[in-house]
Parts: C-alpha cells; structure tokens; sequence
C-alpha cells in the first residue's frame, strides 16, 4: 500500500467520530421536514408517555438547519444548543488529531 493511502486511511481511521457527526449533520441538513405524523423509535413515546426529554431534539435539528428557527425552538429548545455541540466536538476531534501528529513530528525531529 503506497505511503499516501495509508496515511489517508490512518487519517480516517482516528477521525472516524467527527466523520460520522459530519454524515450525520448533513443526513438532517438534506432529510425532508417533518410533518406533524411522524415515525418514532422513540421507547417512551411508544409506552403512551406523553413527554420525552429527548423527543423533538432531531425534529428541532432538522428544522434549524433548513432555517426554520422558531418552528426548531419550538420542537425542543435545545437544538440549537446540540448542533453547536456536535459542530464543537469536531472541532476538538480534528484539532486533537492535527496536534498529535504536530507532536509526533517534533518529537522525531528531536531524535
């Protein structure tokens, strides 16, 4: 295998997390809106409870990245909050990963 794809599949390899926010950010980005008759995974709704925590947070996603803001805040108001947390922990995950080789070269320019 040539230097170049092995550091190409290294590089996939370590940032495998922030590829798949990045998969996932985009699936919402170009995934239809939501209408009021949706599917659900959801167990606690599926149980006959009323209110999840967790329910409306993909729905507020969606909404938000097509713009609709107030339509989002009104799914669940944390959406905005979970899409700058998702778009943080990329960024953590590639400057982890750019600093480590950073280090990595130093440390064998040292020897």
């Amino acid at each position: 295998m040539s230097s170049r794809i092995k550091k190409s599949v290294q590089f996939i390899i370590h940032n495998l997390e922030a590829f798949i926010w990045i998969a996932v950010l985009l699936y919402f980005a170009f995934s239809p809106l939501p209408n009021a008759n949706h599917f659900t995974i959801c167990p606690l709704s599926l149980a006959g409870f009323q209110h999840c925590p967790g329910c409306g947070l993909g729905r507020s996603i969606v909404m938000l990245l097509h713009g609709h803001i107030s339509e989002s805040i009104a799914n669940h108001p944390l959406g905005i909050f979970a899409i700058a947390l998702l778009i943080g922990r990329v960024f953590v995950i590639f400057t982890n990963f750019f600093r480590f080789q950073k280090q990595i070269v130093s440390a064998n320019n040292q020897l």
